[in-house]
């Protein structure tokens, strides 16, 4: 099969900016030329990235592309094997491994916006530098444009069809590239599923409301292992041990909902008896109320501009969200604070400054930096509600729960405001491929709620298989039994629905 588009070979240390020693062995980087516009092939050009490790028998089974999420993430060392050199046990000797860099990414023609396109007034600031620089350019950074982008690739690499494994955002590109060319698709791995029908406010909604509920779960965690870490033996003596550091950080308090309270939360003379019951759903159904009033009061005391903790335990306990790796992590630096350790401040001016960088972007603007804000407002289908996001924040300046003002914020479109969508998204439909996907997806994914894996496997078929936990991310993260499967499926196609447990 030839191709008129050719791959422009180049030195990874080059092409990368990174010293010889960081590139993994058997690395090669180059780039494709590919349309702006797919519908206007010979007009103007871009091009993007790639890198490829071959397959070290010499006889690779088939080329597996794959891609990491975002939108933009860093894709060109998605295939990089761990510092050991270990992996699934196949994966380096048996197939030949491609990533693509998304168009607007480092190495697939970033573009610095010209910020003089930004008015007095203007609504969206990142819109109109990016669009005043170059409109075209801006309008092809698509989901639908990465697929096609990948296509290009694999024509250029003379391939008839690929195998895929995408993450994340990944499987977005993963079943736009299945329903746009099912011809040229092989075996397909879609890990942690966005939704095809939430792209993309709602995607970022339901993940904020599941992140609050997998810091419940992180807390309770910690509590079945309160001999080790002491801040307390129930999932709410644990928020409570949280909150007395979280309370103290700039910015003001986080007003997280409590988790729900159980008996041991209780005075020891109503345990066991007949008030137990509606003591506890009182309780627990006044919390809302009670922490939404707390935090107005706070807020009203001005406790945003004057705590100066800065101790990121906040913003480490929403990434722990991602990976139960992070979770003894966390519980060691909660255990350090409620231990008596030092809890670094900063003067009320620095609070000042830190404040105001939290509020605004910065004042430029890059596309390979703003890619998320970028791909989800030229797809996002629902406009964006200004009066909402204004009513959202101010909930959250009142002492709102944080990540359900986010939710809210992420709902009404708040990075999108002034900026109309370009394109629709691909529904996607799985009628023509040969092969049905393996979907994979853990259950209490608190990034990409697992609605989205149901949903992927409706449009394209296959098989989903569920992973105990909440990982966000299952295959190559040291789950033996997610490997396996992955690795089985690539090799025979063939893969049943089913569950395996959480690593």
């Amino acid at each position: 099969m030839a191709s008129a588009t050719q791959v422009e070979w180049q030195d990874c240390t080059e092409m990368l900016g990174i010293e010889a020693e960081y590139v993994p062995a058997g690395l090669e980087c180059g780039t494709v030329e590919v349309p702006v516009d797919y519908n206007a092939p010979d007009a103007a050009k871009t091009q993007v990235a790639l890198t490829r490790i071959k397959a070290s028998s010499g006889q690779a089974r088939s080329t597996v592309f794959g891609n990491p999420g975002g939108p933009g993430v860093y894709a060109l060392n998605f295939w990089n094997p761990a510092p050991d050199g270990s992996g699934p046990e196949g994966l380096y000797e048996n197939h030949d491994l491609v990533a693509v860099q998304p168009r607007g990414l480092f190495g697939s023609n970033p573009m610095v916006c010209n910020v003089d396109f930004v008015g007095p007034n203007a609504v969206n600031a990142l819109h109109d530098a990016c669009y005043g620089t170059d409109p075209e350019y801006m309008a092809s950074m698509t989901t639908e444009n990465a697929a096609r982008d990948m296509n290009a690739v694999r024509e250029a690499l003379e391939l008839a069809e690929i195998d895929y494994v995408g993450v994340s955002y990944g499987t977005a590109i993963g079943t736009d590239f299945a329903t746009l060319f099912p011809e040229n698709t092989g075996r397909m791995v879609l890990d942690s599923n966005t939704h095809p029908d939430w792209r993309w406010s709602k995607q970022a909604e339901q993940g904020a409301l599941a992140q609050e509920r997998r810091i419940n779960d992180i807390f309770a965690w910690i509590a079945e292992r309160d001999d080790y870490y002491g801040l307390g033996d129930t999932p709410l003596k644990v928020f409570h041990s949280w909150k007395w550091v979280t309370d103290q950080e700039v910015g003001g308090p986080a007003n997280l909902t409590p988790p729900p309270a159980e008996a041991r939360d209780l005075p020891v003379e109503l345990r066991g008896t007949p008030v137990e019951r509606p003591a506890l759903d009182v309780i627990n159904g006044t919390a809302p109320a009670r922490a939404r009033v707390e935090g107005f009061a706070r807020a009203a005391a001005l406790q945003g501009l004057t705590n100066n903790a800065t101790t990121g335990l906040y913003d480490a306990t929403v990434g722990a969200t991602y990976s139960e790796q992070a979770w003894p992590m966390l519980a060691h630096i909660l255990k350090y604070y409620n231990d008596g350790g030092n809890i670094a401040r900063v003067d009320y001016e620095t609070v000042g400054l830190m404040l105001a960088a939290q509020e605004n972007r910065s004042p430029v603007y890059r596309t390979d930096v703003e890619m998320n804000s970028i791909i989800t407002c030229n797809e996002t289908a629902a406009p964006a509600d200004q009066l909402g996001v204004m009513s959202a924040k101010v909930d959250k300046f009142t002492g709102g729960n944080r990540l359900t003002t986010r939710a809210a914020v992420e709902a009404a479109g708040d990075d999108c405001v002034g900026w109309a969508p370009v394109a629709r998204t691909i529904s996607p439909n799985g009628d023509a491929l040969d092969e049905k996907p393996l979907v994979l997806h853990s259950e209490d994914d608190a990034v990409t709620p697992i609605a989205g894996a149901h949903r992927v496997v409706e449009a394209l078929g296959g098989a989903l298989v569920t992973v105990g936990g909440g990982d966000h991310g299952t295959f190559r993260t040291g789950n033996e039994a997610v490997d396996k499967l992955v690795m089985d499926f690539l090799r025979t196609g063939v893969a049943a629905p089913g569950r395996v447990d959480g690593k």
